[in-house]
């Protein structure tokens, strides 16, 4: 069932988007946020778009693309801190590094798996209210899979150093990061944050990633 949700919050980073155009200036908070989201899917779509058909069967190429459009709208380590809770605090600095680098492996591959599995998908924009205290915002969506019934989908961003950054995605209410900090934390309990490290590692290298 994680592996299913994962997949749909992931691939939605890809997703065309049915949204009305944003002025260019005067824009609040959560418009800015949204903007930001937008922009990256609408650049993705468009690099997927210009690849021969050929080369989009090749994982390799399609990771090439996340990596470039996707991942910079996407803070990793802030996404790796909050998936791992009290763990970050008590992991090494090498530990952190080695599991933020091998998290964003992880999503890259699941972002690549997912592109496949919803296409066609579109987004609707709900009605996002500036809730936004100016560094964080709720950005609330509904994707709508051909021929299936439509998923809501809330982007969660802060502002950091004049940009807007997704950390978190919640599906029909399940947060990834929430999902991602279960399943690591009983992992790490039954074993330990090494080996946690050392299976994402070998998972990794073992599809071209690591």
């Amino acid at each position: 069932m994680m592996k299913k949700w994962i997949g749909i919050w992931l691939a939605v980073l890809l997703l065309p988007f049915m949204a009305p155009a944003w002025a260019a200036q005067n824009l609040t908070p959560v418009q800015q946020a949204q903007a930001t989201v937008e922009h990256a899917a609408n650049q993705a779509l468009k690099a997927l778009h210009a690849e021969p058909k050929a080369d989009l069967s090749k994982p390799a190429v399609i990771d090439a693309l996340i990596a470039h459009y996707v991942l910079p709208v996407v803070d990793i380590e802030a996404s790796a801190r909050l998936v791992l809770g009290h763990y970050w605090r008590t992991a090494t600095p090498a530990q952190r590094k080695a599991f933020v680098e091998q998290f964003k492996h992880l999503l890259i591959r699941t972002y690549g798996k997912s592109l496949s599995t919803y296409p066609g998908a579109k987004i609707r924009y709900l009605s996002n209210r500036d809730t936004s205290d100016g560094r964080f915002a709720t950005v609330h969506t509904e994707v709508v899979p051909n021929g299936h019934a439509p998923v809501s989908v809330d982007y969660g961003l802060f502002k950091v150093g004049g940009k807007w950054k997704i950390y978190d995605l919640t599906i029909s209410g399940l947060s990834l990061v929430q999902s991602y900090r279960s399943t690591f934390s009983e992992e790490i309990q039954q074993t330990s944050l090494q080996a946690l490290i050392k299976r994402l590692t070998k998972q990794n290298q073992a599809a071209g990633k690591g």
